[in-house]
């Protein structure tokens, strides 16, 4: 995965998060705390994979 397309992920990522939130009824402070946990979720994962490829 190039930068490009990590960017896209995260950005459409966290935009699910807070509009997906915002539907189910949470607050701003809520999506906010979910789109940090779901976000270093996704920064973990990619850099755990990025190092099993090389």
């Amino acid at each position: 995965m190039n930068k490009k397309t990590y960017k896209i992920l995260t950005f459409t990522i966290g935009g699910l998060v807070v509009f997906g939130g915002r539907y189910i009824g949470l607050s701003l402070l809520e999506r906010i705390v979910a789109y940090i946990i779901i976000g270093g979720l996704f920064e973990i994962i990619y850099r755990k994979t990025k190092k099993e490829n090389e």
